[in-house]
């Protein structure tokens, strides 16, 4: 690979998307410079290897349905060896290798489909049929996936199903693995506290991580070379249904032996690292270790941008410790949930070895700068890891940063406050900004300062302060637009996938505002197994506390096609979820089927009442109605959100 002059397509009149800057180049060409072409080699090799079956370009539609949930032919461009100015050539690179598409053997029993969605689905030989590892995200993705497998094998039941952690782009295709299959006695495994922690994952501020996840994964982004290139452990999540299922054994010992259709598995806890319930698989048979998301063959997110819970990095490298010295003497291969697996033994072990310390190695530096009186702005540009960790592909910086995750390590024990009282209570940002513009001598200075930095390739800091000139005017096409194009530069020289597709969704909203989204965030089958009580909740977090604040009553739930009641009340601000029997001094008694219950929750879809059954004070009704604020699918992020 090489890089290409040129600077892509011609553009449309209606792309306003720049080329690389002359400092944008000489960046991305040092960088160039710097491959070492070996571990690209070994990366490229073990990304073909064992491969039975191409699937080339992969496009998976929804029953009828024109949109694909899934279309890897987007990404045909990056076949191209000329690597643009407008790519970070290390993320072209890793672009490159998720290309590697089909079915592909790691050992006699052991077999896996990439490409099919965002992770891996393995398939373990049974003595009477296939044991999954995996789901994927969609159902359509993990049925497209079971089919390809057929087409190679032959017609083969699956017997078990294994799920490694509690993130939907390894659970949500469960319901396609299940309709597909002829056993009735299928049985299904999971870590201890699965079905908690998957459904927990994305419902309280589900409408707030889809917004974010757009800009994380870069959803709307154009799939070209100034667009989404990939995301570092695979190129996107599916866009199809999403399923799951309470029919669940869950793993509850720390390590527990288990024969699972004539195969001896070893299973290891993992809770609290990648995801709050996970777990790791060895097959001593084929002396394979199933690793889950603990070894990615990149650096991960210890917290991810589009916003979960902060993951704790000495419980990671624990656990990978845990895995090596359980099974370190005789393992000669490693495969996880994304990417592709390693062979023999002391590779294995280097692998693992390495990308537990690099966690480990993040948690201690940042620590040692904390108690060093450094900032959560400072710890992540202080650390640097030593050639010793980064001496592998698989360390690169493609999903997670070392930026990032030391700001999570210091989140994690010291939370947002950096102790100078000047933070304590900051202005919001729209006030503070309107006065750095007057300090700064006006919006039109400040952009004539801006430009200038621009072409020093300054675009961080032009980021920073035309943001302060937008805050203080959101109408200021000017400043968005130079925003935009220092957004775009910082994009085209980011190494992280995510951070690619942040900076080039700023960039894109503020050049042509935010493509409206509408719908529900969670999917029926997902509220199908919530709790009521769960489900309630969500209007609670909806209810207005000001104007619920002299409330004092209670409303009765039926849902008869759940078979459920819920008695709940709203008092002092608060709607709160009583039990799951009726009260007799109720206001209001409300029977609605639970396609309206799960509309209330999760859309802006008001219940017609006349569908409803009322009984007792439909004032009451109507006021708890009118006291829910509306879903915002669709708030700000590159300008103020209105207060």
């Amino acid at each position: 690979m090489n890089f290409n002059d040129s600077q892509g397509q011609e553009r449309k009149s209606n792309d306003f998307r720049k080329n690389a800057t002359y400092n944008t180049m000489l960046r991305n060409e040092e960088t160039y410079r710097s491959i070492d072409w070996r571990k690209v080699a070994i990366e490229n090799n073990l990304a073909k290897a064992g491969m039975l079956a191409n699937a080339n370009f992969p496009v998976i539609r929804k029953e009828n349905s024109i949109l694909p949930v899934w279309d890897l032919k987007r990404y045909a461009f990056l076949l191209n060896d000329h690597i643009p100015h407008t790519v970070h050539p290390k993320l072209w690179i890793q672009g490159n290798l998720n290309l590697n598409t089909g079915l592909f053997k790691i050992t006699e029993k052991i077999y896996q489909v990439r490409g099919f969605d965002l992770a891996n689905m393995t398939f373990v030989k049974g003595d009477t049929g296939w044991i999954v590892i995996d789901c994927l995200g969609s159902k359509e993705t993990a049925e497209a996936a079971l089919q390809f497998v057929t087409n190679y094998f032959g017609k083969i039941p699956v017997s078990s199903v294994i799920i490694t952690h509690s993130h939907e782009d390894h659970y949500g295709g469960i319901l396609g693995v299940l309709d597909n299959t002829t056993k009735e006695t299928v049985k299904i495994y999971a870590p201890k506290n699965f079905t908690r922690s998957a459904l927990e994952e994305n419902v309280n501020v589900g409408v707030a991580m889809s917004r974010r996840g757009i800009y994380m994964y870069g959803v709307e982004l154009p799939r070209d070379e100034k667009g989404q290139i990939d995301n570092g452990i695979g190129k996107g999540q599916s866009i199809g249904t999403v399923t799951f299922t309470k029919n669940i054994e869950e793993i509850n010992e720390q390590y527990v032996k288990k024969t699972i259709d004539g195969v001896n598995m070893e299973f290891q806890l993992a809770l609290d690292t990648e995801a709050p319930s996970e777990m790791l698989i060895y097959i001593p048979s084929e002396r394979s270790l199933c690793i889950a998301e603990l070894c990615s063959a990149t650096l991960h997110n210890l917290l991810t941008l589009r916003g979960a819970k902060i993951r704790d990095p000495i419980s990671w490298a624990k656990a990978i410790q845990n895995s090596i010295d359980l099974w370190g003497e005789t393992i000669t291969s490693v495969f996880g949930v994304h990417n592709w697996p390693r062979f023999g033994n002391q590779y294995c072990i280097e692998y693992l070895e390495k990308q537990r310390d690099v966690y480990q190695y993040l948690n201690d530096q940042t620590l040692r700068l904390i108690n060093s009186g450094h900032t959560i702005e400072e710890v992540g540009r202080l650390i640097k890891l030593p050639e010793s960790l980064t001496d592998n592909w698989y360390n690169s910086e493609f999903y997670g940063t070392i930026i990032h995750n030391a700001k999570a390590v210091y989140q994690k024990y010291l939370g947002w406050y950096n102790g100078n009282p000047v933070e304590l209570n900051k202005l919001l940002p729209e006030e503070s900004a309107k006065k750095y513009v007057e300090y700064m001598g006006g919006a039109n200075r400040i952009l004539e300062k801006a430009k200038k930095s621009y072409v020093d390739g300054e675009y961080q800091w032009v980021a920073e302060v035309t943001k302060h000139v937008i805050f203080a005017d959101p109408d200021n096409k000017e400043a968005k637009l130079l925003c935009a194009n220092a957004l775009e530069q910082l994009g085209y020289i980011a190494e992280s996938g995510p951070w690619r597709n942040e900076y080039l969704m700023g960039a894109q909203e503020l050049r042509y505002g935010i493509i409206p989204s509408e719908g529900s965030f969670i999917s029926e089958d997902v509220l199908n197994n919530l709790p009521l009580g769960d489900v309630i909740y969500l209007l609670s977090i909806r209810i207005n506390g000001l104007k619920s604040g002299n409330l004092n009553y209670k409303i009765n739930f039926v849902i008869p096609d759940r078979e459920e009641t819920a008695s709940t009340e709203v008092r002092r601000g608060i709607f709160r979820y009583l039990d799951d029997k009726l009260v007799k001094d109720a206001a209001v008694t409300v029977t609605m089927p639970k396609e309206i219950l799960y509309k209330l929750a999760t859309t802006n879809q008001k219940p017609d009442n006349s569908k409803l059954i009322i009984e007792g004070d439909t004032n009451k009704w109507n006021l708890f109605l009118s006291l829910q604020e509306p879903i915002n699918h669709n708030f700000n992020i590159m300008t103020p959100v209105p207060k």
